[in-house]
């Protein structure tokens, strides 16, 4: 079925006649057994629950959703992207281990990986995506896995999925894909044979700002070893977290369309303006990875950067002046939002660490809701002007 379809539909089991439409929520938080033998049995081979650390139908459910979403075999859900993008790498890396990752990425993973994993024994070898772009097998010798983020938070930049998946796998290490600012609705990096698919459900996947999650999508095995891994650090999604997902879930991709037009005329209507210094965005035909972008996607998505003239006091101005965009972190949802990066997301990253990534003082970050794109782009002139 087309990929609106799937999304549409959400995860129906088949039953009897008067099932649900609308899943139902299971808030159970342990599960009973007829007696031990089943018991022992649930333990040798898992089938069924035991436990809402462990597993959960409703969760369970929507993890079904997202595999069949992102074409995996399996699904991983989490209370948070990071507790998603933290057992991911604890589950492939361990104490003596380097991981391959890189540079411009959400400031919140780049904090982990400079200064929370190598307290645990595991180093980063950095990479600029430019140098992703061209990435030879050699450079990754000795690393346990490649980590990359695309399109990047907040700039934009977009990696050659395909070109890094043919890389690692002659390097024989697993690529890691943040596909966040995508989602399925634009890209599929395991159809471009990467490994592992990550995301912050929180944004566009939720899409309404009401909850707070993060998946792991791939093959089953890993995923397997993965969710193996979370019962112990205890990041898995809540049910009711899960449900609001599968709901948001079934809007995804009309939210999507609809998000990446209004993003495409806010683009094109700040590049013309003389306080703007540059435009990020990939839909534009002047973006460096315009070519890459509209190869490996299916639209530019619904986010945008700029930066303005006059560095962070002036961006501070236009920041405080917009009205309809709502000044506040996350992305993804409904209603248009206003951050400025240095002060928000890359905040706790040093001064150098955010030049290397392209995250400028100036820099202005935003996330196109469902408005209208005339609206917004008035507003943003008057905040400009």
């Amino acid at each position: 079925m087309d990929f609106k379809t799937r999304c549409a539909r959400g995860c129906r089991d088949t039953g009897p006649i008067g099932r649900p439409l609308s899943p139902p929520v299971v808030m159970s938080a342990t599960f009973g057994f007829e007696t031990l033998d089943e018991v022992e049995a649930w333990y040798d081979r898992p089938r069924g629950y035991m436990y809402a650390r462990y597993g959960n139908p409703t969760v369970r459910a929507t993890e079904r959703a997202l595999a069949d979403l992102e074409g995996g075999a399996d699904a991983a859900l989490f209370g948070s992207g990071m507790a998603a993008i933290s057992t991911t790498l604890l589950t492939l890396a361990g104490s003596g281990h380097t991981v391959a990752a890189q540079r411009d990425v959400y400031g919140g993973t780049a904090h982990l990986l400079a200064r929370v994993l190598p307290e645990l024994g595991i180093e980063t070898r950095w990479f600029d995506t430019d140098e992703l772009n061209k990435l030879r097998a050699d450079r990754l010798a000795g690393c346990r896995l490649l980590y990359v983020e695309t399109p990047t938070n907040p700039t934009l930049r977009i990696v050659d999925l395909g070109h890094v998946a043919r890389a690692a796998a002659e390097a024989g290490i697993p690529v890691v894909v943040d596909s966040t600012f995508a989602t399925p609705a634009l890209q599929r990096p395991l159809d471009l044979r990467c490994d592992i698919v990550v995301h912050s459900c929180t944004k566009y996947l939720g899409g309404h700002s009401d909850l707070t999650g993060g998946v792991v999508v791939g093959a089953a095995d890993v995923v397997g070893r993965i969710a193996t891994r979370r019962r112990s650090l205890g990041g898995i999604m809540d049910p009711w977290t899960a449900f609001l997902l599968q709901r948001g879930l079934r809007t995804l991709a009309v939210r999507i369309e609809a998000q990446s037009r209004g993003a495409a005329a806010v683009a094109e209507a700040l590049r013309s303006h003389p306080q703007v210094r540059r435009v990020l965005y990939p839909g534009l035909s002047g973006s460096p990875d315009h070519a890459l972008a509209t190869r490996q996607m299916q639209g530019y998505g619904g986010m945008v950067a700029f930066e303005v003239e006059g560095g962070l006091e002036q961006a501070r101005r236009v920041h405080d002046a917009v009205t309809l965009f709502a000044r506040a972190g996350s992305l993804g949802g409904v209603e248009s939002l206003v951050s400025v990066p240095v002060t928000m997301s890359h905040r706790y990253m040093s001064e150098e660490e955010r030049r290397q990534a392209g995250v400028t003082p100036g820099l202005i970050r935003l996330s196109i809701g469902l408005e209208s794109p005339e609206d917004l782009i008035e507003d943003l002139r008057q905040a400009l002007g």
